[in-house]
Formats: structure tokens, C-alpha cells, sequence
């Protein structure tokens, strides 16, 4: 029987405050464990989590890791830096890099998942029933983030067809009721991952994919916060071993376990989950900086960033380099 994913959804406050858990840090150390909160979305990018979780793979390393179920990433950022969350995995945003620019205790310490070059389509546009996929369709209001990763690969993926977002009005709407605004043409398209995107191309037509746009972009990463970074260093390499056991079961495929786990995690069914594209995840989760200096420039560019960092500013590859070879 499969281990229940948990979560609670993370209020931050002025203060930064979080609620909700479902055990105590006292309960946690009497079962000699040693506990994390981590932020999750329910995307297939945190497939290599969810299985991590589900297998058993964090609790081999004596860790009580706990799903915090997040809101905007404005939130996540106060969270991961006041310390009410200790690991962030999640999509490139300006926000943290920017947070990094001005010293707060926080560092990119492993990969995500890629767009592979050759893959299928994780990331996508999809266009609402009426409009042809072909050439360059008349476009007035698309769905897509404001200031996150998700709007520069737009703005690529525009550019291959001769656009601009300048030239498009870009709204922010829940991925709940993207379908129902997609099907009735209250937006022209709609920029998302899987699962979501499989749901809009069912009433539409997949206009453009994310990796012809960004061969091998670096789609997303984890963070860690002070605790892990500095004072329990050897608690972060325990969490980053069990994640690297998670991205190899995961990249074993679709196998009716890995299926049912993501399928739990995102809330879909087995159908759509094996279906559905599966972002691609290197075996040693190395970063890749181009990818970082790529968005930064754009983020910078656009007034998103006053600053870009370096490699050495967010990057801590300790964790990934020791624990890697150990999965090779």
C-alpha cells in the first residue's frame, strides 16, 4: 500500500508564518527522525518527489519530509527565507534570484528537470477550438505568468513564430478554470505544463512546444534554505540522496507504480497520468547555468531583476557532487 502524500497549504503572513502539520517536531524526533518541510506543486516536475516520498526513500535517510502545498511564489520566497519552509524545488523565478543578489540564505543546490531537445511536449501553448495551429493566428489575450520562468519561454516561443508578448494581452489564471476559459474563448491561448496542458489540447489544438522554443532549458530547480545550507548540512545531503533514489525510479518510465504515485500527486487519473508528457530529469541533476544566465538576462532586461548573479552567488554544488556519483 502506498504511503499517503501529505501537505497543508502555506499561509505566509507579514511575519512569515506558516500553518498547518500534521505532526509535531517533538513526535518527529521521538521516531529519531529528522523533519523538513518542502514546498510542492502538483506538476509531474515533482514526479522524482512524490516517489521519493512514496517509496519510503526519505524515511531511509531518517527524514519526516512534509509536502507543504504553496501559493504564489512571492509566498514560497518569505518562506524559504524566514525558514518556515526548508527546501523550495520549483521553476526558475526572478524573485529568488533577486533575493540571492541582496545576500538572503538561500541557494540553488539541485536540477528539476529539463526540456528536452528531443522529448515530448512538457510545456506548451494550446489554442482555443477555432484557431489553427498553422502560421501565426490572430492572438489577443493569452494566459501566462507575469514575471516567472513560464513567461520567458513564452516570449522564445512566441519569437519563433514572429511575436512579441507586447503585442498580446497576458492574464493570470488558475489552472482550474484554464479549459473552461480555453473552450468558451474567453482567452485565444494558454501557456502550461503537464498535467494542465494535456487538459486544454483535449479542447483545443497544441500550438507550440516549449522545447523547440528552449532546446534543454533548465525548467526547473531546488532550493535550500539557511537551515540546510549551513547548520544541517548533513540533513540536506540526505535529502538531496533520497531525491536522487526518486529521479532514478522515475526515469525507469511509466511503470504502473511510478503511474499510480503521479497520479495520486497531481490529482489525475492513471489514463491522463500515463498519457500525459514527462519532463525530463538528468540522472546526476546537474544544473544548467546557461539556462540560468539565459532567463536572467531576459528577467533583467524586462525590469524583473535590477541585478544578475553568478554561478557562485546561487549555485552551492556540494550536495549534488557528492551524492551524485553514488547513483551513477
Amino acid at each position: 500500500m502506498m504511503l499517503a502524500l501529505r501537505w497543508t497549504v502555506l499561509v505566509v503572513l507579514a511575519a512569515g508564518t506558516a500553518a498547518g502539520c500534521d505532526a509535531t517536531p517533538e513526535e518527529s524526533q521521538k521516531k529519531g527522525l529528522r523533519r523538513l518541510r518542502v514546498s510542492y506543486s502538483a506538476h509531474i516536475s515533482f514526479g522524482p518527489l512524490m516517489i521519493a516520498q512514496d517509496n519510503g526513500y526519505f524515511r531511509d535517510e531518517g527524514l519526516d519530509v512534509e509536502f507543504v502545498r504553496t501559493m504564489q511564489p512571492e509566498e514560497t520566497l518569505v518562506a524559504l527565507v524566514t525558514g518556515d519552509i526548508d527546501v523550495r524545488p520549483g521553476a526558475l523565478h526572478a524573485g529568488f534570484l533577486s533575493a540571492i543578489a541582496q545576500r538572503a540564505p538561500i541557494r540553488i543546490v539541485a536540477g528539476l528537470g529539463v526540456l528536452a531537445r528531443d522529448g515530448c511536449t512538457y510545456f506548451g501553448i494550446a489554442l482555443r477550438p477555432g484557431l489553427a495551429p498553422a502560421g501565426t493566428p490572430p492572438l489577443r489575450r493569452v494566459r501566462a505568468s507575469q514575471d516567472g520562468v513560464t513567461r520567458y519561454v513564452v516570449s522564445r516561443m512566441l519569437q519563433t513564430r514572429g511575436m512579441t508578448l507586447q503585442g498580446v494581452e497576458t492574464i493570470r489564471l488558475p489552472e482550474p478554470v484554464m479549459v473552461s476559459a480555453l473552450e468558451s474563448g474567453a482567452i485565444d491561448a494558454g501557456a502550461a505544463s503537464e498535467p494542465t496542458l494535456s487538459r486544454l489540447v483535449a479542447v483545443g489544438n497544441l500550438w507550440i512546444s516549449g522545447q523547440d522554443a528552449v532546446p534543454d532549458f533548465q525548467w526547473g530547480v531546488i532550493m535550500f534554505g539557511e537551515r540546510l545550507l549551513v547548520r544541517e548540512r548533513d540533513t540536506g545531503m540526505r535529502f538531496i540522496r533520497a531525491y536522487q533514489r526518486g529521479v532514478a525510479e522515475y526515469r525507469l518510465g511509466k511503470t504502473d507504480r511510478n503511474v499510480a504515485i503521479i497520479a495520486e500527486g497531481t490529482g489525475e487519473s492513471l489514463e491522463r497520468t500515463r498519457a500525459a508528457c514527462w519532463l525530463e530529469f538528468n540522472a546526476d541533476s546537474h544544473i544548467d547555468w546557461g539556462s540560468v544566465e539565459g532567463f536572467q538576462a531576459w528577467a533583467n532586461a524586462e525590469r524583473f531583476m535590477e541585478r544578475v548573479v553568478s554561478r557562485e552567488q546561487a549555485v552551492d554544488p556540494g550536495f549534488v557532487a557528492a551524492v551524485a556519483p553514488k547513483v551513477r
